[in-house]
């Protein structure tokens, strides 16, 4: 009897230590939540990740782009970003196949040094594309960035689900980075021997240079004019304390040529496994 009584104790205890956890959670603020969830993801080793995503013109047009990913980070730095041909929900009903973007079978290998991640291979376009998907660096964006952070209603049971919306300034400066690393790239090929950009006749060159000066300069001034809104949310898993799921709405209103107002919007869903 006093076995099964001492088991007994020990179980109430382990109860009662488990609701006392889970009510201390669900004290955490929205922001406290998702800043606990970004540490621990910081200090996990190995784990993996789905995603896809898209590029739509116009507040109801067609997506232009679409892309399935995986992504595989090991020993902490080391992240294998990977295409698949994966035919993605996100763009379901709303775009024909035509427009995927062709980029099946693609591995771009990254590494994190000095709080940055950079890209190990060529840096061509399509490695630019996926890159540019990669949540790790979007999560440490929006951890450093301006943000308001708030807790929807209506989550699954054991989860939490974060509203985060960053300031105008930090979603514009998320934009300008991506895009200006991109055209910086481009401009690099241009003078890279055996680059398929490269030409070994000067005056090729030259006139290619000066196309990418004129196009850079362009869009800077957009840009520069442009506004820009990013809404992600995070689902946390309440026990864990990590998130499961990040997705993410970026759109960008702007001025193009011709003096009409245009807009841009980057979609993009990603599930974390693993862990």
């Amino acid at each position: 009897m006093r076995i099964r009584r001492s088991r007994s104790v020990i179980g109430m205890v382990l109860f009662v230590f488990c609701l006392t956890g889970c009510a201390w959670q669900d004290q955490l603020s929205a922001e406290e939540s998702f800043n606990r969830a970004l540490s621990g993801l910081s200090g996990v080793d190995n784990f993996s990740f789905r995603g896809e995503a898209a590029i739509r013109s116009g507040e109801n047009g067609p997506f232009q782009q679409s892309l399935a990913f995986e992504g595989n980070l090991q020993h902490h730095t080391d992240l294998t970003l990977s295409s698949t041909n994966k035919d993605t929900t996100i763009r379901n009903d709303k775009v024909s196949a035509d427009s995927v973007y062709q980029a099946d079978g693609l591995t771009v290998s990254l590494k994190r040094k000095e709080g940055k991640w950079s890209t190990l291979s060529s840096g061509h376009v399509e490695e630019m594309w996926i890159t540019r998907l990669n949540p790790l660096e979007l999560l440490e964006y929006i951890g450093n960035s301006e943000k308001t952070v708030t807790q929807e209603l209506g989550a699954a049971r054991g989860t939490k689900v974060l509203r985060i919306e960053l300031s105008p300034e930090a979603a514009a400066h998320m934009v300008y980075g991506s895009l200006d690393q991109q055209m910086k790239t481009l401009g690099e090929r241009i003078e890279r021997k055996g680059d398929p950009l490269y030409s070994e006749d000067p005056k090729v060159r030259k006139r290619l240079k000066a196309v990418w000066e004129r196009d850079y300069n362009e869009m800077k001034s957009m840009l520069s004019k442009a506004d820009t809104v990013s809404v992600s949310h995070v689902t946390i898993n309440k026990k864990k304390q990590l998130p499961t799921k990040l997705t993410m709405e970026r759109t960008l209103f702007f001025v193009d040529e011709q003096g009409k107002t245009r807009t841009e919007t980057l979609l993009s869903d990603v599930t974390f496994t693993g862990y």
